[in-house]
């Protein structure tokens, strides 16, 4: 049996750590061989991983909470120690529905007024809107599910939800097949710059800081090799230290434009690698304690998808101590000098969310605070 590593990725920026760790050398530095597969979609990944082709992957939040239960597919069990990416998406509409936005006269710079507006413009239109999002058990549908509510607006009647694989999301809005798109970065910029769609509402706007992407590792694997996930860990926090210094992205932008990775599709957005990182996302990868596991904010998903009836067809309640593992970040974190937070939940009003949400149960951000430390990776 071959000692690889097998990682499953959706072409988006928030899959650079397992790039990154590949390609500047983290993973060989600790003893690791890793080789990294794309996939076409979120449900492609899911069942690699279920089936024994993939040790692991990049996952969304909600993703690896819904393996768990079975939702969507049979229980897959999986280990989520540590956090991948904070931020990331962003909703983002065609052109010609952003120029009816506009002619409302809201102030489409505050999410509750843009999903006023769009309400407005559903209630003049013959045909519904067509709203996308990536992945049923993920962030981003509990995001649009979130802002739509604000306005009184959910799936049914005027509003029609599909599903669209991040890599087809500007292809989409281009065609006019969705009118608006839920979807992760670079592909809202890469809508912009062709035109096609406009930027309306980060996903920091509705959730602040909120987990976005997650280290899912099956927990058979993980139980039968503790050392190897401890040298995994290390290898990927490095990573995500490294994304965060901004002197690296140029050759960030070299390395995730290959074939392999997100392709020459994105080579608009720029040669400098500052476009990748649009400012209204706020995405990051290390500061502020981004890859911590918080069990609160676990809940903090487990709750949403309650919410919004995903879980009621679930096999059972998941056990999130066993699902997201701060004691495996910690033990990582301390071999790379790294303080962590010493505690798994954060008390009440420590978590932060900025946006008003329906059933809402506490709100949530990762912040720096006196819980927490920084340190130096070695």
């Amino acid at each position: 049996m071959s000692n690889t590593i097998r990682l499953g990725f959706i072409p988006l920026l928030d899959a650079a750590p397992l790039i990154m760790a590949l390609e500047e050398g983290f993973f060989e530095a600790e003893g690791l061989s890793v080789s990294l597969h794309r996939q076409p979609s979120w449900a492609s990944l899911r069942d690699r991983v279920s089936v024994g082709m993939l040790e692991g992957a990049q996952m969304l939040g909600p993703m690896a909470l819904a393996s768990n239960i079975g939702l969507g597919a049979p229980v897959c069990r999986v280990v989520s120690p540590l956090v991948l990416s904070r931020n990331g998406n962003a909703i983002s509409v065609r052109r010609s529905l952003y120029d009816e936005l506009v002619a409302t006269g809201f102030d489409l710079s505050q999410p509750t007024e843009a999903a006023r507006a769009l309400a407005s413009v559903v209630t003049d239109r013959p045909t519904p809107i067509r709203v996308a999002a990536v992945y049923a058990w993920s962030s981003h549908y509990l995001q649009l599910r979130d802002w739509l509510a604000s306005a009184g607006l959910k799936p049914g009647g005027r509003i029609e939800l599909v599903t669209v694989p991040p890599p087809e999301m500007v292809t989409a809005l281009a065609s006019g097949s969705v009118d608006v798109a839920c979807v992760g970065e670079p592909w809202n910029s890469l809508a912009e710059y062709q035109g096609v769609g406009h930027m309306l509402v980060s996903g920091s706007q509705i959730w602040q800081n909120a987990p976005e992407k997650v280290l899912g590792l099956s927990e058979d694997w993980v139980r039968a090799n503790p050392d190897q996930v401890h040298r995994l860990l290390k290898a990927v926090i490095r990573a995500c230290r490294w994304l965060d210094d901004p002197s690296n992205r140029q050759r960030v932008f070299d390395v995730i434009s290959g074939p392999e990775y997100l392709s020459d599709a994105i080579a608009p957005l720029g040669s400098s690698g500052e476009s990748l990182f649009h400012p209204r996302i706020h995405q990051h990868f290390f500061r502020q304690s981004a890859n911590f596991p918080w069990l609160s904010q676990a809940e903090w998903l487990l709750h949403r998808m309650e919410v919004w009836g995903q879980s009621e067809e679930a096999s059972g309640h998941p056990d999130l101590d066993s699902i997201y593992r701060p004691d495996l970040y910690r033990d990582a974190a301390a071999a790379l000098g790294l303080d962590s937070p010493i505690m798994n939940y954060k008390p009440e009003g420590q978590h932060h969310h900025p946006f008003k949400v329906a059933g809402h149960r506490g709100p949530i951000e990762v912040a720096s605070d006196r819980l927490i430390s920084s340190g130096s990776v070695a």
